[in-house]
């Protein structure tokens, strides 16, 4: 069959990761592209209709995202949620008005009459999703409005004739009931899309095309535009391995400025293979991304824990989704720009730069993958990375080196993390049991945490921390002074350790060794024992705001052993010991 083809055309809004996991799940593929894509290069993609995504602004305002008016030009359906539905009024002649009341400005679940004559729901009474600040007051000609709220006049409108649509609300989340019914509505009933998509048969053709390229002797990197893996592709195809650039593309959603940074990272990959001369392939793992480390990471969230991604997603995505991939092809090995080295027993090792070493976010990996992985840049100094990079004319030689949690890079994390998960306001609470201040939602904060608390000014004048979380009656518990014993333990419980290698508590007897409870943390020593199935971590100095959901990662000098993630302290109140 032919391959139906739906563009989510992103404005910079919050859930277009969502819509396009939606579409995807109804059995149509779909790509998200910026609203900045040339035109002639959309037309090329032939899609079978359009999406367009919410977005920040207003769509009157000259600074907002607009696209040229030949989109129309495609004549092929076009659906527009929230900010997509307003631009299409605005676009097409309607009036796009901001709302004139705190009460205009919709927000939450809302009570929303369904007219007759919708394609995409029948008529009657439902709850939607809404998030909107303006409002549209009069729809373009040939439009019919197609629902409406008690203070939103045009909810929904339409064109049969031309066939677009357009939603105030977001069909894509699951508090507008029905939504993902009207989603399919627009899918099938209205593009045609007969829904018989599925990722693994993607995949088979993707792998079929890389085998002819590769052959049985090659080495397969993956690319992320940056230039760590820019120089290991340099470093490998100099050593005379047969190089093949994957550019690994595990999440789709837009900055909020409504930049696609994926797509910026690609043009960035594109361009370094074609100087190193290589050839290079995007592969999509955004599906398994979804599915195996932000569910995880929205679970840990939920329940007041405060995980590290990057572990898993090395673990799931790239030594795993990714080193499957790799093999399928035939390649003899992986690659990556992480600054870690191994030996020929396949352990891991910290990298040569203190600075860079990244073996505290690989510990979840085994011998058996190691051995199959190269890293062409751990033995070397991110100044010598860049140096090799600028003096072989590699563009990305001055690139920003990447911050932030792995798929949402330096974004409002709170405003991001609020989209997935509903906060729940409650109060600080300070040890007496007074209440000093008010919090937005206990998943926004970590313990240690000092800043965005919002209490200066109470107390005895010493800044606030975070000493703990009472999710049972949704408090945040606060305390004065970076050096509150409440910050401070030595005892905490591990889940079931992953070990790179051999097990060393095996024999019974405790494992005496440094650990890192987290990643720019120097070496701290610790003694580790087997409770049960989980362990029990003792570390010799009291240890500040160690969090459950972080990970414990064990070291015996140079060499990284495995680690845990730390599910529970024990001893919270050992106050700081002088060393």
């Amino acid at each position: 069959m032919d391959r139906e083809m739906i563009i989510v055309l992103d404005f910079g809004g919050q859930y277009n990761q969502l819509i396009a996991r939606r579409v995807r799940d109804l059995g149509v593929y779909c790509e998200i592209v910026p609203y900045t894509i040339d035109m002639a290069k959309l037309a090329a993609m032939q899609p079978a209709g359009l999406i367009f995504t919410g977005g920040p602004n207003s769509v009157y305002l000259e600074a907002s995202p607009h696209i040229s008016d030949e989109i129309f030009g495609l004549n092929v359906p076009i659906l527009g949620i929230c900010y997509g539905c307003q631009i299409l009024a605005y676009m097409l002649g309607g009036t796009v008005s901001p709302a004139e009341t705190a009460a205009a400005r919709e927000y939450g679940k809302t009570e929303t009459d369904y007219l007759t004559g919708s394609k995409l729901f029948d008529e009657g009474h439902g709850i939607t999703w809404m998030s909107h600040g303006d409002y549209i007051s009069k729809v373009p000609e040939g439009f019919k409005i197609t629902a409406k709220t008690p203070v939103c006049p045009v909810a929904a409108m339409e064109c049969d004739e031309k066939r677009l649509y357009g939603v105030q609300f977001h069909l894509e989340v699951n508090h507008t009931v029905g939504g993902i019914d009207m989603l399919r509505r627009f899918l099938f009933d209205v593009c045609g899309c007969k829904g018989e998509w599925k990722m693994d048969s993607f995949i088979d053709t993707t792998v079929a095309e890389l085998k002819r390229t590769i052959g049985d002797k090659g080495v397969v990197l993956g690319l992320s535009g940056g230039v760590d893996s820019s120089v290991a592709a340099l470093l490998l195809k100099q050593q005379g391995y047969d190089v093949i650039g994957v550019f690994m593309k595990n999440w789709e959603e837009t900055d909020e400025s409504g930049v696609c940074t994926a797509e910026n990272d690609w043009n960035d990959v594109r361009e370094v293979c074609e100087i190193i001369g290589i050839p290079y392939y995007a592969v999509n793992f955004s599906r398994e991304y979804w599915d195996r480390v932000f569910s995880y990471f929205l679970k840990e969230y939920r329940a007041g824990r405060t995980p590290n991604p990057d572990v898993l997603c090395n673990r799931e995505i790239k030594f795993k989704a990714f080193l499957d991939f790799a093999m399928q092809l035939g390649a003899s090995k992986m690659a990556t720009g992480h600054f870690v080295r191994t030996n020929e027993n396949g352990d891991l090792l910290r990298g040569i730069d203190p600075n860079k070493d990244q073996s505290y976010f690989l510990y979840m990996l085994h011998q058996e993958q190691l051995r199959k992985a190269i890293f062409p840049v751990g033995g070397m100094t991110k100044t010598e990375v860049r140096r090799i990079a600028e003096e072989n004319g590699l563009p990305v030689c001055k690139k920003k080196d990447s911050t932030g949690v792995c798929f949402i890079g330096e974004r409002n994390f709170r405003q991001f993390l609020s989209t997935y998960l509903p906060a729940q306001p409650g109060d600080m609470v300070a040890p007496d049991g007074s209440v000093v201040g008010h919090h937005d939602g206990l998943m926004y904060y970590t313990l240690g945490q000092r800043r965005g608390l919002g209490i200066g000014g109470c107390g005895d004048g010493r800044s606030w921390f975070v000493i703990g979380k009472d999710l049972e009656s949704n408090r945040l518990l606060v305390a004065q002074g970076e050096d509150h014993p409440m910050l401070y333990s030595t005892m905490s419980i591990g889940a079931e350790a992953t070990w790179i290698g051999a097990d060393p508590l095996a024999g019974g007897e405790p494992l005496r060794c440094t650990c890192k409870f987290r990643y720019r943390q120097g070496d701290q020593p610790v003694e580790v024992r087997r409770d049960g199935q989980k362990l029990l971590i003792h570390a010799l100095t009291p240890q500040r705001a160690v969090t459950p959901g972080q990970s414990a990662v064990f070291y015996q000098g140079e060499k990284c052993l495995g680690g845990a993630i730390v599910e529970q302290i024990l001893d919270a109140g050992q106050g700081k010991m002088d060393v």
